[in-house]
C-alpha cells in the first residue's frame, strides 16, 4: 500500500467496495471481514510516518475509523432479490451504501457497476459498447477505491486501470491483496522519474538559455497566473469581555433639556427695591427714641 499512498495519494479512512459474492461468502463462513482487511492493508503502520495527530492517535487503531465498507446500489438490489432477510440485515448493519447512479429497477451486474465507478473517464457510459478489454477506454481511480471481489473478469479489467488495489479470497479462507499490476507499476515509475526533471533540474529554473518562443510565452503566463490572496476575516469579540451597553436617551428629550438649561441663565433675578418712606419712618422713630432717652 505504500505505492498507493505515495503515488496515488490514498488517505485514511480507506474506502473498500465489496460485491454481493464476497458479502455472501463472508456471511456464510462467519468471517470477520473488517478485522482481516485491517491486518492485510495495515493502514496505521503505513500512515504512521506522516506524524499527523489524527493518524498517530490511539483512537485511530480502531478499524472502524480507518476502514469503511461500501456496497453499491446494484449489488444491494441483487441481495434484495435473494430474499435472505438475515443477509439483508447483516449488510444494513455492516456496510454503507454507495450511489452508482444506475436504475435500481434494472440493476447492472456487479462487474459493470463497480468497473464504471472505479474507471472514471469523464464521459458517461463510454465503455458500454466495448465488449473486448483491449478496446476499452482506460481512466483513473478518481475516488481512491479498494475493490474486494471474487469476480475474475472484473479483476482482469481493474488490472488495466492504474491505482486500483484488489482484494480477494484465496483457497476460500485466506484473504489476499494482489501485487500491483503492470499498469500501476509503469505509472508509478513514470511519476518518480518526473520528479528528477522538476525543480532545480528544470530548464526554466536552472539558468539554461531559452528559445525565442519561451521568452515570448513566459511574460504572458506570468501575467495570467497570480498568487491567491487570503481574505481577512473579522471575528466577533468575546461577549464576556465586552462592557454592557448603556441605554441612550432619546434625541428629542435631550433637546428639551438643553433648551431649558439655556433659558434658565437668561432670566435675571429680580432685585428687591426698598421704599424711601419706610426708611424715613424708621429714621424718625429712632430719633424719637434717642430724645426720650436724653430727657430721662
Amino acid at each position: 500500500m505504500l505505492v498507493y499512498k505515495n503515488t496515488f495519494k490514498f488517505r485514511l479512512p480507506y474506502q473498500i467496495i465489496c460485491d454481493e459474492h464476497i458479502i455472501e461468502e463472508t456471511y456464510t463462513k462467519r468471517y470477520n471481514l473488517l478485522n482481516n482487511l485491517n491486518k492485510i492493508l495495515q493502514p496505521n503502520i503505513i500512515h504512521a510516518s506522516s506524524g499527523s495527530k489524527h493518524e498517530s492517535d490511539d483512537t485511530s487503531l480502531n478499524p472502524k475509523k480507518t476502514l469503511k465498507l461500501f456496497v453499491t446500489q446494484c449489488s444491494m438490489q441483487h441481495i434484495y432479490e435473494s430474499k435472505n432477510e438475515d443477509l439483508i440485515e447483516f449488510v444494513k448493519y455492516n456496510f454503507e451504501r454507495r450511489r452508482c447512479n444506475h436504475d435500481y429497477k434494472n440493476p447492472k451486474t456487479s462487474e459493470e457497476c463497480i468497473f464504471s465507478i472505479t474507471n472514471v473517464t469523464g464521459k458517461k457510459d463510454e465503455n458500454e459498447g466495448a465488449k473486448d478489454i483491449n478496446n476499452m477506454v482506460i481512466g483513473n481511480n478518481k475516488h481512491k477505491y479498494i475493490i474486494c471481489t471474487q469476480d475474475i473478469n472484473l479483476r482482469r479489467k481493474l488490472r488495466r486501470v492504474p491505482g486500483v488495489p484488489i482484494v480477494h479470497f484465496m483457497n476460500s479462507n485466506v484473504l489476499l491483496l494482489e501485487p500491483i499490476s503492470d499498469t500501476t507499476k509503469r505509472f508509478s515509475e513514470n511519476y518518480e522519474a518526473q520528479k528528477l526533471t522538476k525543480g532545480l533540474n528544470d530548464s526554466k529554473n536552472a539558468g539554461f538559455k531559452r528559445s525565442a518562443e519561451q521568452l515570448t510565452e513566459s511574460p504572458a503566463t506570468s501575467e495570467t497566473v497570480a498568487p491567491l490572496q487570503k481574505k481577512k476575516t473579522t471575528h466577533n469579540p468575546n461577549p464576556l469581555s465586552v462592557k454592557k451597553k448603556v441605554p441612550k436617551v432619546p434625541v428629542h428629550d435631550n433637546n428639551d433639556e438643553s433648551k431649558e438649561e439655556v433659558k434658565e441663565p437668561s432670566k435675571k433675578k429680580r432685585k428687591r427695591v426698598r421704599s424711601k418712606k419706610k426708611s424715613e419712618d424708621s429714621a424718625g422713630d429712632e430719633g424719637e427714641v434717642l430724645d426720650s432717652t436724653n430727657d430721662a
